[in-house]
């Protein structure tokens, strides 16, 4: 594939980003272009190092610059194969810290929905007791206390969603990184 039809697929496939952002990425890639035939490439091996223009659409879209891709695509050019202590450290930090980690972040979130759970029914049987007229000598420090629970039950609720938010993105941003270091190793010595 050549220049042209290079940065025309390139740009079908930026669709929906805004135009100074499709104008910026384009004019990068012509530069890469230029850069290229400039060192006595042919247009064809530039647009093969640069790969499926669907896939550089959809890094740009992700938020990835130019130069972050082009580092990342010599990287994978350059790399040799799996590094064994890359793997031996993604297993053992697993094994010791890493898992261990994140279940106890998961039990504390159990803790939270289940004292929610705790506080609901307390309001629940306080209420009732006073819509009856079980409590009618202590009914003022109930009326404290219910609103007391309720404020604690809000705080939960605000809690919880922020917790578990957190822990979905935190989990995924780990089991990246784990995936990276078992397939690309621990890095440069």
């Amino acid at each position: 594939m050549n220049k042209t039809e290079y940065l025309n697929r390139l740009s079908n496939e930026l669709g929906h980003m805004p135009y100074g952002d499709v104008k910026d990425i384009i004019q990068s890639i012509e530069e890469h272009f230029d850069e290229g035939l400039g060192e006595g490439r042919s247009e064809e091996e530039i647009a093969e190092s640069l790969g499926d223009p669907k896939e550089l659409a959809m890094e740009f879209k992700d938020g990835v610059k130019f130069n972050q891709i082009m580092k990342k695509r010599k990287r994978l050019k350059d790399y040799t194969g799996p590094d064994g202590r890359g793997r031996i450290f993604v297993i053992v930090f697993n094994a010791f810290v890493g898992i261990e980690l994140w279940l106890v972040l998961l039990a504390a979130i159990v803790a939270a929905f289940m004292f929610l759970a705790g506080d609901a029914g307390i309001i629940g049987v306080i209420v009732a007791s006073m819509i009856l007229g079980k409590i009618t000598e202590f009914l003022v420090p109930f009326i404290f206390l219910v609103l007391t629970l309720i404020c604690v039950a809000v705080f939960l609720v605000v809690l919880l969603f922020l917790g578990i938010k957190y822990y979905i993105k935190g989990l995924k941003s780990y089991i990246r990184w784990n995936k990276n270091v078992w397939n690309y190793g621990l890095g440069e010595d």
